[in-house]
């Protein structure tokens, strides 16, 4: 019931991140997932299953803002990578996956601060799709989190906010029924992990409509600078 609770209230809070900003819910729930749940397998699983409901919520609902043209190659060397790096993960501790977590959170941090605002613009080229796939699919396949990458390729190919939003949705959607399916291929499944679905899914709901009113009142500048701040202090958590 405890971590029922827990899931629930994170889930909150990671859902609203996400209406607004149009990721962080897997940066946010697994600075938490892996320190009271049994296993890193199983909070990457179950992080993976609450973000893709969130996102197939926000989509159902604005399905006609994605610009599925921008989808194709990304998405395919995404699923690929997210294979191979589920693959990788079962050769690895919980110890060794929670440095690396940690480490990937401070790197993401970094590069929003430093280096987002100068490489922007290459983000339109059929290789950087190429490599935004791969990078976003080995850190949507270990750490539940391939938004970063995704988020620099949104924001420089769309100017609306609601087509940046729900396009980045689409993304988590399709993204996760095949996480789901790797992960399930690689044992990451438990029994306890349709409970805690369940838990997170009231939440979901909850935190996905007070941020959809909050996303309605902002501008593209404003979302903008939640999304930097968000990866900032993700990164400074992880520090400390």
């Amino acid at each position: 019931m405890i971590i029922c609770t827990f899931i629930f209230l994170l889930t909150v809070i990671a859902s609203f991140i996400q209406r607004v900003s149009g990721f962080g819910f897997g940066i946010f729930v697994m600075m938490f997932f892996p320190f009271f749940l049994p296993s890193y397998g199983e909070s990457v699983m179950l992080s993976g299953l609450l973000a893709g409901s969130t996102a197939f919520m926000i989509t159902v609902k604005n399905w006609k803002y994605i610009r599925w043209r921008l989808m194709g190659v990304v998405t395919f060397f995404n699923v690929l990578f997210s294979f191979l790096a589920t693959e990788y993960m079962r050769s690895m501790s919980n110890d060794t996956l929670k440095q690396c977590l940690g480490v990937v959170l401070i790197l993401i941090a970094l590069y929003f601060l430093f280096g987002e605002g100068r490489m922007g613009r290459m983000f339109k080229s059929k290789p950087a799709q190429v490599a935004i796939g791969s990078i976003s699919g080995v850190m949507g396949g270990m750490f539940a989190m391939p938004g970063p990458p995704l988020v620099l390729y949104c924001i420089s190919t769309l100017e609306d906010k609601r087509e940046y939003v729900t396009t980045l949705q689409a993304f988590s959607v399709v993204f996760n029924v095949f996480y789901t399916i790797f992960r399930l291929k690689a044992g990451f499944y438990s029994d306890d992990l349709l409970l805690w679905w369940i838990a997170g899914i009231g939440g979901a709901i909850i935190g996905s409509s007070l941020g959809a009113q909050c996303f309605e009142i902002i501008s593209n500048h404003t979302l903008k600078l939640i999304v930097y701040a968000m990866m900032i202090i993700s990164g400074m958590v992880a520090i400390i």
